[in-house]
């Protein structure tokens, strides 16, 4: 599992993977992540190299991936909330745990095909890392959690974007912006 951190510098170096699995609760660094993935990928065109998939068809996924980018050299596919990674209950639905299964095998018998052609984003709010599906993306791309962020790590990020705009701050200013900010 990749942290925040060094996903923020990966994606900030340039360097897109061609599977990722992001999720948790701090959804605005989750998106801003999404964005940056996106802006890297470059331009996209719904429907030819850009794919969206939610619960509602997230058994097209497979089809997805190997319907290739009319015209384009990679398809970016983001599939966001699909609930393929949540913890099943003790009633397990046999429907979702056969696609999760169909999915994790057809990444490990394809990874090669999904490197050259496609680029795959899993946006969640949670996952279950004991499922096998979850341990599939986090074997062959990049999985991270975006946690709710600390006080102290909050400071840090206020920071670095005040000294990028070279405003001068200390930290008792930046504590009470930070609990006025949460009332």
């Amino acid at each position: 599992m990749l942290s925040i951190e060094n996903l923020e510098k990966q994606l900030k170096s340039g360097k897109l993977e061609n599977l990722y699995l992001l999720y948790g609760e701090e959804l605005f660094l989750l998106e801003s992540s999404l964005k940056k993935i996106k802006n890297l990928f470059g331009e996209t065109v719904k429907g030819i190299n850009f794919i969206t998939i939610d619960d509602t068809n997230c058994n097209e996924l497979i089809a997805n991936i190997e319907t290739p980018s009319f015209g384009y050299e990679k398809k970016l596919i983001i599939a966001r909330n699909t609930g393929l990674f949540k913890k099943e209950g003790k009633r397990k639905n046999v429907e979702i745990s056969n696609l999760k299964e169909k999915i994790s095998n057809y990444i490990k018998q394809n990874i090669d095909i999904i490197k050259e052609s496609v680029i795959l984003v899993f946006v969640e709010e949670e996952a279950d890392t004991k499922q096998e599906l979850y341990k599939t993306i986090e074997e062959f791309g990049i999985t991270c959690k975006f946690d709710y962020q600390k006080p102290v790590q909050i400071i840090s990020r206020l920071k670095a974007i005040c000294n990028a705009y070279k405003v001068q701050i200390d930290d008792n200013t930046l504590k009470y912006f930070i609990e006025c900010a949460r009332n």
